[in-house]
């Protein structure tokens, strides 16, 4: 009656921190990368010199609101702006910004990743290419 999951290790969410930081520095943009586990716990915080304070707490968001809901914050913000759904801007613990991102080994989502600092569109860019690393394990 116990089931085996698959664990996001402190190895992984470094690669998926680096892949994301190389996309943002190629970009030139000065963000905050947080990484949690399949519960919404912290696993890193990676916050680039410069980048705005505030956008720790905002990343951090992200991340636990894509694995709380199970939904990349992506699919909030699209039915907010697209549906006029403003209900969805009052989720508690929950940010309805592009930048939050599942991760996942195969189908079994296994934590997030969120980034904050620049827009919602280019924050959410950084963090699906930190996320796509996860095909090489």
């Amino acid at each position: 009656m116990l089931a085996t999951k698959t664990m996001l290790t402190l190895e992984a969410a470094k690669a998926i921190a680096a892949a994301a930081e190389a996309e943002a520095k190629k970009l030139g943009l000065r963000l905050v990368i947080a990484i949690v586990d399949d519960g919404g716990h912290l696993i890193l915080l990676h916050r680039d010199d410069g980048a705005q304070v505030g956008s720790v707490e905002i990343a951090t968001l992200k991340a636990r609101t894509a694995v709380l809901f199970r939904r990349d914050t992506k699919d909030f913000q699209d039915v907010v702006e697209g549906e006029g759904r403003l209900a969805l801007l009052c989720i508690p613990n929950g940010v309805p910004l592009d930048g939050g991102v599942l991760l996942k080994a195969g189908t079994e989502i296994i934590g997030a990743i969120g980034v904050s600092g620049a827009s919602d569109e280019a924050d959410g860019d950084v963090g699906r290419v930190g996320a796509a690393i996860l095909g090489d394990y």
